[in-house]
């Protein structure tokens, strides 16, 4: 039996999953090992979506994109189901959140400090905007790139490959 349309059906095949979330059939297929999603299956085994995980994995891969690694989220996503009782799966989740929260506040100071030092990179090689020299040592001895390049980690990065 095939399938309607798209625009008739309140399920998605993986591919148009995937389309839909700008990822790919095999990322989902993932996901789906992990248990974030458990899609129903047409007599010929066809993957259909519906609303909610689509939902699911939007916010796996919201998670994903934030750094998230894989095994956390798949923790996250069966550890209730893994319980008897209310009180079991709060016992078990909370420490679970606890860490992620303490990952992501640890990854958000790690992200700060990086934006700091691109900024500190900018205001540096802004300072060759208008330089007509070529933007090495011996072309440009005076170069204030140069002489401040140890200020920003990025600058040393991009500006430098020679200074250790």
């Amino acid at each position: 039996m095939r399938l309607p349309p798209r625009e008739q059906r309140d399920v998605l095949k993986i591919g148009e999953l995937a389309e839909q979330l700008a990822t790919t059939p095999r990322t989902i297929r993932l996901y789906e090992e992990l248990g974030v999603i458990v899609p129903a299956r047409t007599e010929a085994g066809t993957r259909l979506y519906a609303r909610k995980d689509m939902k699911r994995m939007e916010i796996a891969l919201m998670l994903s994109r934030c750094g998230v690694d894989l095994d956390t989220i798949g923790r996250l996503t069966t550890l209730r189901d893994q319980c008897e009782t209310g009180s079991k799966a709060s016992k078990n989740v909370l420490p679970e959140l606890t860490a992620l929260k303490t990952a992501l506040r640890d990854q958000i100071e790690r992200l700060t400090q990086l934006e700091q030092d691109i900024e500190t990179a900018s205001d540096l090689i802004g300072h060759c905007r208008d330089c007509p020299n070529r933007p090495n040592r011996q072309d440009c001895p005076h170069c204030e790139v140069d002489k401040q390049v140890e200020s920003s980690d990025i600058a040393r990065l991009i500006w430098d490959p020679n200074t250790p």
